[in-house]
């Protein structure tokens, strides 16, 4: 089936264009926010052939589509206007059917980050990447740091997280619905050099903490949070003809001192406190915490809980450098469910199964395992076990050996640059290896001991 007949399918199951109000993607998913439930058909949706599966979360329905996800989404953004919420129809909800509604904040939470940050992974991803081969390149090339060569590559890692704060403000006040571009203006300010790490500054008199906002997010986080409380009562209340003036000054005018006064530095401590505290917990568990990351992966993935995490590991990059918690417990994990799938599909006897099994279990290995856990895992349930004991056997060796990552990117085979320590010794490298061999030899083992379960078709 090609992405555009795909696309006409999944809108079709959704209830048509004037059901989706927005309309994302991820890695491997397509994210729709929708209008009216009782429009989609979840039974279609998951009958579609190239959509490996279906999770909700509140009124956002993700289609696990795979590593294909963005030309899928090229095609279906052809076919409507799925850029923002309809504000009218927002408000005209039912308020008793709101008020009976039963608010899960976690999952809220977690929906506002991934909508925040993973529009943003793109950028993240190239500039870790392009960071851990520069390392490569300085270690195992001679690269020297003088050269006009380390210099323009170095400002593709500089510019992504320098500057991280506009790309996050932007997705943050377009998830909740304000004006993008003074999300990514008040990023801005943050890392202006007029005022970001200037000391003795002061704002009527108060003074203004001095701090260093490129590389961060929870500062721009919590202004444009607190500038969609001042942004939308003007944009409702100030007259259509001077709005387009004042609403955007006055919003900024409030926003801006606010946050450099108390939002963006309590943002810093609390960013300081969380990576100090992942330190802590891998210091003093570490072989145990990064083990049960590791077990938990793909339960992680399978309920789209794992977004939850993205803040702390962003805020341990920039807090300490390198990440040495979460993302060596992945790396175990994404190999031990590369591994079961693989493993199941020695075990399989139909050609086209056979064939889904070996290349989703081949795109884990790579570090993107949707495909492999809605594709094998979940189907055939005991790989699933399988793979959360892979990941937790690799993910104690991680733990133990201390391996941490340095650039951030989905762990895997493609992506073991990361893991090279930029002071030039290869000892975290080697137990990287180790952990990813582990991991899969594990859940390889254990699928061919424990087993598949037979697929029921409904």
């Amino acid at each position: 089936m090609s992405d555009k007949e795909l696309s006409r399918e999944i809108l079709s199951s959704f209830g048509g264009e004037t059901n989706i109000s927005v309309a994302t993607h991820c890695a491997t998913r397509l994210r729709l926010t929708i209008k009216n439930e009782e429009k989609v058909n979840e039974a279609d949706v998951k009958k579609i052939k190239g959509v490996l599966g279906l999770v909700k979360n509140e009124n956002e329905y993700q289609v696990i589509i795979g590593t294909n996800v963005s030309s899928v989404y090229l095609e279906f953004s052809k076919l409507g206007d799925f850029g923002s919420v309809n504000k009218e129809e927002q408000a005209g909800k039912n308020t008793e059917q709101q008020k009976k509604e039963k608010k899960n904040y976690y999952l809220i939470a977690t929906d506002f980050i991934a909508g925040t940050v993973l529009p943003t992974l793109p950028i993240i991803v190239a500039g870790g990447m392009m960071s851990a081969v520069l390392v490569m390149c300085k270690t195992f090339f001679n690269l020297s740091t003088d050269t006009g060569t380390y210099t323009v590559f170095n400002a593709i890692y500089s510019a992504a997280f320098t500057f991280l704060p506009i790309f996050i403000g932007y997705n943050a006040a377009k998830k909740l619905t304000i004006n993008p571009m003074l999300g990514s203006l008040l990023g801005a300010i943050l890392v202006s050099p007029d005022l970001n790490g200037v000391e003795k500054l002061d704002f009527l008199g108060v003074p203004i903490t001095t701090a260093n906002y490129g590389s961060t997010i929870l500062p721009v986080i919590f202004g444009v949070l607190f500038m969609a409380v001042i942004y939308k009562p003007l944009d409702k209340y100030i007259p259509k003809e001077i709005k387009f003036f004042f609403v955007p000054l006055l919003t900024m005018i409030i926003t801006v001192p606010v946050t450099l006064i108390c939002l963006a530095p309590i943002g810093t401590w609390l960013g300081q406190w969380i990576g100090a505290g992942l330190v802590w917990l891998n210091v003093n568990l570490g072989w145990l915490s990064v083990g049960v990351i590791g077990a938990v992966c793909a339960l992680l993935v399978f309920t789209g809980t794992g977004t939850g995490l993205y803040a702390a590991i962003f805020l341990a990059f920039s807090e300490n450098g390198f990440e040495n918690f979460i993302m060596p417990g992945m790396l175990a994990g994404n190999l031990a469910i590369g591994g079961a799938a693989i493993a199941a599909m020695t075990l399989l006897k139909e050609k086209d199964t056979r064939a889904m099994a070996f290349s989703s279990g081949l795109t884990a290995v790579f570090g993107i395992t949707e495909p492999a856990i809605f594709g094998v895992l979940i189907p055939y349930q005991k790989p699933f076990i399988s793979a959360a004991i892979g990941g937790g056997i690799g993910g104690l060796f991680a733990g133990f050996t201390h391996v941490a990552e340095y650039a951030f990117v989905s762990p895997g085979v493609a992506s073991i640059v990361a893991f090279i320590n930029p002071d030039g010794t290869h000892t975290n490298l080697i137990m990287a290896v180790g952990t990813m061999l582990l991991a899969f030899v594990s859940a390889f083992i254990a699928t061919r001991i424990i087993g598949i379960k037979e697929r029921v078709e409904e």
